[in-house]
């Protein structure tokens, strides 16, 4: 893995290393050797709709995580929310178009807010976090916050009720 820029002081992107062969493209999803980050558990989601949203989810300060973000098959657009209250970037979004083929993965430390909703049919997402979740920490909030201000490059088809009912600022 080689890092390619940090966002917000905190949020790192990485390239993950890959190759192709005759059999196909192979990408390491994680590599051990991230400064503070222990895998302890990968989840994968499949979402057959283009438009599939998720988020903006974090954790309370009591109990953070991290988690690496990457795409492992189709395209999406990952969201970095800064939700910091004593940081110069307080409520400032970023986004980092996660595909397939650019095998690039975002490191969401705590404090920080991510969202994530697919560009195509068929994404596949993938995300390792460095503690196992345990119930009633986690939080969101609501995507049309307009004091964060979201821009989302293609319209939410999927949503869940809990993001889609998530509570404002």
């Amino acid at each position: 893995m080689e890092l390619v820029k940090t966002i917000f002081d905190s949020v790192k992107v990485y390239k993950l290393k890959s190759r192709t062969d005759n059999r196909g493209l192979m990408t390491y999803v994680y590599e051990d050797g991230i400064e503070s980050f222990e895998a302890k558990e990968t989840r994968v989601y499949d979402m057959p709709k283009k438009g599939t949203f998720f988020g903006i989810h974090y954790r309370e300060e009591s109990e953070p995580m991290q988690k690496l973000v990457t795409v492992v098959k189709g395209s999406g657009m990952d969201y970095v929310i800064d939700l910091r209250k004593d940081s110069d970037t307080y409520l400032k979004w970023k986004s980092i178009e996660l595909t397939a083929g650019n095998a690039l993965a975002v490191l969401i430390p705590e404090g920080i807010g991510h969202a994530f909703i697919s560009l195509e049919d068929n994404t596949m997402q993938a995300f390792t976090i460095d503690r196992t979740g345990k119930e009633g920490h986690s939080r969101q909030l609501n995507y049309k916050e307009e004091k964060i201000g979201i821009e989302l490059p293609v319209p939410v088809t999927e949503i869940s009720d809990y993001d889609a009912g998530a509570p404002f600022l």
